[in-house]
């Protein structure tokens, strides 16, 4: 991130089919629906194979906050756990962010920076951040030139709507493989998701368990009780049954162990009680909104700071308190 990189171990690659028409305006309104590879039961071990065939793993580890040598004691167990997704970032200070995006040349040094400090050749999947870094259109080119280059094997956003994903569309860009955003048993969105579905882009689940924020807040405690389960684990193996890929953030070892959501299964019945949970919740309140962003705000300049509230006080604010927040703001209209 700034733009971002994911180091995931994937499968092997099959080769990329083609997926829009020589010199086409707009891509084609539907694509044939990404495929879940692996065991019977979606999570480790199971791959999402991507719309141009790189099979990715769809369940992957958190990279926020893994700095230190409790970090990499978490990455160890994970490893040895099974899972094979490592979600990692540069930075993820805001100012830094909009720097990135300046100009052609930071967002190559970005990259760079980051091969070096893994000591690879290239990356899984590199993701932008955040609408909010703005100069989508010319980053965006940019980053598919970069993949086509070798350095990264699948390219994505992070934090997108629709309308910023339509903006893309209908400026004859490629769209993103992965769009990685704020989705969990509060916050479900499923306008954007079956947008996803519709044009084979692979919802990454950031927060997927909205920071511990509504535990014990909500139904998903009684159903947790009753399965003799965490709220964790369920709110991990609900993503997997839909589909998702979730990155869970944890640096305790136990946690990471059992935040794979190993060894049962959700009914239906219970699949259904979750969806009823849905109230808009943001963990996230100063990267998930951004989501909303007008298009024309993001594509071609860096939209000003007040417009997403990057100009407030640090302390204390945009940090996901209280429940059924839905991060919506009065941008300003063309």
């Amino acid at each position: 991130k700034a733009p971002a990189v994911v180091a995931a171990t994937a499968a092997p690659e099959a080769p990329a089919p083609p997926v829009a028409a020589e010199g086409s305006r707009l891509w084609a309104a539907s694509v044939p629906p990404l495929t879940r590879e692996g065991p019977a039961r979606p999570g480790l071990g199971c791959t999402i194979r991507l719309r141009r065939g790189l099979q990715m793993p769809q369940l992957g580890l958190g990279g926020g906050g893994l700095e230190g040598m409790e970090g990499r004691r978490a990455v160890a167990v994970a490893l040895r756990h099974g899972y094979r997704l490592i979600d990692t970032a540069l930075y993820y200070r805001t100012e830094v962010l909009q720097k990135a995006h300046s100009n052609n040349e930071a967002v190559r040094a970005s990259l760079r920076e980051s091969l070096k400090n893994l000591g690879t050749d290239y990356v899984d999947l590199y993701l932008i951040h955040n609408p909010r870094a703005g100069r989508i259109k010319e980053v965006w080119a940019l980053l598919l030139e970069l993949r086509d280059q070798g350095l990264a094997r699948a390219v994505g956003v992070s934090n997108f709507g629709i309308g910023q994903l339509e903006g893309m569309r209908e400026a004859g860009l490629e769209l993103p493989e992965v769009n990685q955003i704020e989705v969990h048993p509060w916050r479900q969105l499923p306008e954007v998701v079956d947008y996803h579905r519709k044009h084979g882009i692979a919802t990454m689940c950031m927060a997927p368990l909205a920071r511990g924020r509504m535990f014990g807040r909500s139904d998903l405690a009684v159903l947790a009780q009753e399965m003799g389960r965490g709220e964790a684990e369920i709110a991990v193996r609900w993503s997997l049954q839909k589909g998702f890929i979730p990155i869970p953030k944890s640096i305790d070892p136990a946690r990471v162990a059992s935040n794979a959501a190993d060894g049962f299964d959700l009914t239906d019945g219970q699949m259904a009680r979750i969806a009823r949970l849905d109230t808009g919740f943001l963990s996230c309140t100063m990267a998930s909104p951004c989501h909303e962003l007008p298009w024309h705000l993001v594509a071609e300049g860096i939209p000003p700071a007040e417009v997403w509230g990057g100009d407030r006080n640090a302390k204390g604010k945009g940090r996901g308190k209280g429940a059924g927040k839905r991060g919506r703001a009065a941008w300003p209209d063309a």
